[in-house]
């Protein structure tokens, strides 16, 4: 493990044109000439689906086709998991605090976050994620698509909790950034200070970085001692963002010849850093695709505790 550990940091790096993506989008047609999914009109109301899903309820469209047996318990993951995150922070620790939402993809989370800290800095690599946040934020209306069948849909206005207030809204700052770079972020000031977040929450975002090391390698610069880590991911990873001699796991060790699990290896990473393990979970999510097909996820969720 510490051989691949090793060859993964000091791979040099071959490209910059990847940078941190959300998990499991899917690709729709592209109106950007950079080809990043994750600027497309479909990922944007795909995303918005995903991170509000009380939208369309005043036209009786619902997240998940009623059906008997329907997945219910996968809905609401981005409020979920950072509600998680909430209740790992120590019971005798005052808020409020300070909070980072890394790979904050249209903000669901991000406000989540916010009826607890007293405040959140939230940034993705997406600008038009960035901005539907943004423009949540200030209150103004966004309509986007839900797929019905085929070429069929229905626009709905996003709607958000109703205790997600003007001021816990405010209490987020919102910003374009790149997960793997950190430590640069803090220098040119659009992160907080040295070791100064109670809690970062990274959700589905750890497979889809170019360079998954550097933003694990950089946690403990910005986590103060005794802060909450929460990384939720699938695991799945893809060349497409990931070149695979940056895996964490999912291959064969050529040295061992034996399987490297990511779980495993993140574990390893996270203790080497100065984190203890201190909850494990598996979260389901949902995204649709249209009324009868849907992406049907397990994330595994972990929080570490900043010890060193």
């Amino acid at each position: 493990m510490d051989n691949v550990l090793k060859n993964m940091r000091e791979t040099p790096i071959e490209s910059e044109e990847q940078h941190a993506k959300p998990d499991d989008a899917l690709t729709g047609t592209d109106d950007r000439s950079d080809g990043n999914v994750y600027e497309t009109i479909n990922s944007l109301h795909m995303y918005l689906g995903l991170h509000y899903p009380r939208s369309g309820k005043d036209k009786n469209v619902d997240p998940i086709f009623p059906h008997d047996h329907a997945p219910w318990h996968a809905v609401g993951f981005p409020q979920r998991v950072a509600r998680l995150l909430i209740s790992l922070i120590p019971k005798n620790e005052e808020f409020p605090k300070r909070a980072l939402d890394i790979g904050c993809a249209v903000g669901g989370s991000s406000f989540e976050l916010a009826k607890v800290f007293g405040k959140v800095d939230a940034f993705d690599y997406s600008e038009s994620f960035v901005k539907a946040a943004k423009q949540l934020q200030a209150n103004e209306v966004i309509r986007f698509q839900i797929p019905v069948e085929a070429e069929l849909y229905e626009e709905v206005t996003v709607v958000y909790d109703e205790d997600v207030t003007e001021e816990v809204r405010q209490r987020v700052h919102f910003f374009t950034g790149d997960a793997c770079s950190l430590q640069d972020m803090v220098e040119k000031g659009l992160l907080s200070g040295h070791e100064s977040y109670d809690g970062v929450l990274s959700a589905n975002l750890l497979c889809r970085l170019p360079e998954p090391m550097a933003c694990l390698n950089d946690l403990p610069k910005i986590v103060r001692k005794e802060g909450v880590v929460v990384i939720v991911t699938p695991f799945s990873w893809l060349c497409e963002f990931t070149p695979r001699e940056r895996w964490l796991g999912g291959f064969i060790d050529p040295l061992t010849n034996e399987s490297v699990y990511s779980k495993t290896a993140l574990q390893t990473v996270m203790e080497k850093n100065g984190f203890e393990k201190i909850h494990e979970e598996q979260v389901p999510l949902l995204i649709r695709e249209h009324q009868r097909k849907y992406q049907y996820i397990v994330s595994e969720a972990t929080g570490w505790r900043k010890v060193k």
